[in-house]
């Protein structure tokens, strides 16, 4: 696992203490949602060559047990797929990112597999270039700094 410092070029709250790089998805269908456009929920960003990579699919399967409760969070859904696109098989619903080089690059991801979980606040509260477990995605999600912020009011 690795945790990124905070880039320097991105304005940021006193709250988030390692931003997330930005990026931004949905052109495929249409749509141009921009990270920082989804304060307030939390997000999962993929990074994988191809649909078919072997970490790829041991982290869909991961996802699968726990998605309903992650969709009860109110969690999107990124995939950036550097080398091969593809039909991701899965019944979680996915948001292709727009530039799937540079957001890989952003995060500092040259090739291979990765997944970041980005936390309600713009926080990067993980990096992993191994599939997580359900529950370790679960967990990041249900006790990001801002959630813990606001059982403690």
């Amino acid at each position: 696992m690795v945790f990124l410092a905070a880039d320097p070029g991105h304005a940021k709250e006193a709250s988030v203490a390692n931003a997330a790089p930005l990026f931004s998805g949905g052109a495929s269908a249409g749509r141009n949602i921009q990270l920082s456009s989804l304060r307030g929920k939390p997000v999962i960003l993929v990074i994988s060559p191809s649909p078919r990579e072997r970490a790829f699919r041991g982290q869909m399967s991961e996802l699968k047990g726990r998605y309903e409760r992650l969709a009860a969070q109110g969690l999107l859904c990124f995939s950036a797929f550097t080398r091969e696109g593809g039909r991701i098989r899965s019944n979680i619903p996915f948001i292709e990112v727009n530039d799937p080089s540079a957001t890989a690059a952003a995060y500092d991801v040259s090739k291979g597999f990765a997944i970041a979980v980005i936390g309600r606040d713009g926080n990067l509260d993980c990096l992993s270039t191994r599939p997580l477990p359900g529950q370790r995605i679960l967990d990041l999600v249900m006790n990001n700094a801002s959630v813990q912020e606001q059982l403690r009011r």
